[in-house]
């Protein structure tokens, strides 16, 4: 499902990568109507990377997302998202010199998806997804997957209204 795979050149402390992939969890989620389980957040520091652009030797903190692009995602929902982004960074890390994320990048390559058997949603589908697969999402949380009960926590939750 969605990677949000942070490069960074200054350098981040635990608790800022945990806000962060609160933060970038819980904007996607919103937007995207995907379960928080789905959301992925990788850090990598590429502070000794070497990267030309335009024959000058640049660094900077980016942010891209890997996730699939669909028809009924519009160009401006993805830049929303993207100013989204950029303003959580900015209220947890900072917006000057090194500190600020240069470039946030959503990349349509996640084609398709097997995770624990299960085949991932097509683009507006989630929901009818989910439905079809909670009988498996529940023998998973029954046979003791941690990641699958919590899966069941958080859309009973969002059920009830409390997400």
């Amino acid at each position: 499902m969605p990677l949000y795979d942070v490069e960074y050149v200054t350098p981040l402390t635990l608790e800022q990568q945990e806000q962060l992939a609160i933060a970038f969890t819980n904007e996607h989620s919103q937007r995207f109507n995907t379960p928080r389980f789905f959301i992925n957040v990788r850090y990598t520091d590429v502070s000794d990377q070497v990267v030309f652009r335009g024959g000058v030797r640049r660094s900077y903190s980016r942010v891209i997302i890997r996730t699939r692009a669909g028809s009924n995602r519009t160009n401006e929902v993805y830049l929303d998202h993207c100013k989204r982004i950029v303003a959580h960074w900015e209220r947890i890390v900072g917006r000057e010199g090194d500190e600020g994320l240069r470039t946030v990048w959503v990349m349509g390559a996640l084609t398709t998806a097997l995770e624990a058997g299960i085949g991932r949603p097509k683009t507006g589908e989630e929901d009818q997804w989910i439905q079809d697969n909670i009988p498996h999402f529940r023998t998973l949380a029954a046979a003791g997957d941690e990641d699958f009960v919590e899966l069941l926590h958080e859309l009973e939750e969002k059920q009830q209204g409390a997400v």
